[in-house]
């Protein structure tokens, strides 16, 4: 069997509830950023009653166009870090997405619901702006929640190339959750700019090692290559675009107008999003040459002890 390839078939299986647990406390863990500053709602525009931000509501999904991109990230990486999580621990790995998708379902349901209230639903009050605010924002979490579920079915394979796709996948999703969590602590100064410099650097340094880990025997693993660094210089500009016309107030929820402006910033991104993928390629290159010469001596001696 190649050492790459995992799971000892003769192991006992883990019980369910272990599973379970996994899935419960990984997709809790990545929810916490929202709820280190108190969990409160952040002020909405839409928002029905004048309200002060300490008198917001708790919401444990910190819903806001502003932060549509931390709540994607966060929802993805709880079904990831569940699924390698089973992974290490070789045990079932659909208990621990039923326990990702508990959480989310929770978090989802209590979320929009005080949304709602707010936005007035509950008193018919709520106009065009106000639904189609509510029915854009339940849509990311919605596709957020989906990408945990094949995010966490990916990260528990016991073959190595799904796994390291999915660590690759994850590494722009990565960077934002690490920002939003740090920037938690402080919400109204946020970081300085030298954590923003550290942590441009950050889905690169995983690219490379979820690479490095995945090897390049047999060829057939270049396609994850090829896939993890495609995703490292499109996904940082796409994550630009959208938080770019989300994050527009003048836009005033005009969809054409959206589409418009992260269509102009998104070329424009690209291009700085170029060195990453480059720096990422040549760690991955150097620690996969390493990997192999290190393995050399010790494939060669195996024969010759037997």
């Amino acid at each position: 069997m190649h050492p790459d390839a995992a799971v000892d078939s003769s192991a006992a299986p883990r019980p369910v509830w272990a599973s379970l647990i996994v899935g419960i406390a990984a997709s809790a863990l990545m929810l916490f950023p929202s709820w280190a500053g108190g969990g409160r709602l952040p002020l909405q525009n839409l928002w029905h009653k004048q309200t002060m931000p300490d008198g917001m509501p708790f919401s444990l999904l910190p819903l806001s166009q502003y932060d549509a991109l931390s709540i994607f990230a966060m929802l993805l990486l709880g079904g990831v870090v569940a699924g390698f999580v089973v992974r290490m621990l070789r045990a079932r790995a659909w208990p621990a997405a039923l326990g990702v998708l508990l959480v989310h379902v929770i978090a989802t349901v209590q979320s929009f619901a005080v949304l709602a209230g707010g936005l007035g639903f509950a008193d018919g009050s709520a106009g065009s702006r106000e639904m189609l605010y509510f029915g854009g924002m339940l849509g990311g979490v919605l596709a957020g929640m989906l990408l945990a579920q094949l995010g966490c079915w990916m990260a528990s394979r016991p073959a190595m190339p799904l796994p390291a796709l999915a660590a690759a996948l994850s590494a722009v999703p990565a960077r934002s959750w690490l920002g939003y969590t740090i920037a938690s602590f402080d919400p109204i100064y946020g970081y300085p700019p030298e954590v923003g410099t550290v942590l441009r650097w950050v889905p690169a340094v995983i690219v490379a090692a979820a690479l490095i880990w995945c090897g390049v025997r047999p060829l057939s693993r270049l396609a994850v290559w090829a896939a993890g660094l495609f995703a490292l210089w499109m996904l940082p500009a796409v994550f630009t675009a959208i938080s770019s016309a989300l994050g527009m107030r003048v836009l005033d929820g005009d969809l054409r107008e959206m589409a418009e402006v992260a269509a102009q910033i998104f070329p424009m991104a690209l291009e700085v999003e170029v060195l990453p993928v480059v720096v990422a390629l040549v760690i991955a290159g150097v620690g996969t040459v390493v990997r192999m010469l290190a393995a050399t001596p010790r494939s060669r001696a195996i024969p010759s002890e037997s």
